[in-house]
């Protein structure tokens, strides 16, 4: 639990979009909302009694919170400064 908080920190280093702010950036949005409904189903989960399709769903939604910090938003960004790129 300490490191689902710690990764919030690393947060403005991983993001390396030249434009903050969703406006401009649809693939970032969809993203944003699939990680508030991954967040939202993680809490409803943590409610959950510990049985199998729980500790499986709960897997896999971490794995999801992670790699959207890791992954996601590095990739996501790279594309879309790109993409803003070849659209000036």
């Amino acid at each position: 639990m300490f490191s689902a908080i710690l990764i919030l920190l690393a947060l403005p280093v991983l993001d390396l979009s030249m434009t903050r702010g969703l406006q401009d950036k649809p693939i970032s949005k969809f993203f944003f909302f699939a990680f508030i409904a991954n967040f939202i189903m993680l809490m409803i989960l943590g409610a959950k009694h510990v049985e199998s399709p729980y500790i499986e769903l709960g897997q896999i939604c971490t794995a999801f919170y992670f790699s959207w910090f890791l992954i996601i938003v590095p990739i996501i960004s790279y594309i879309e400064n790109e993409l803003m790129f070849y659209n000036k």
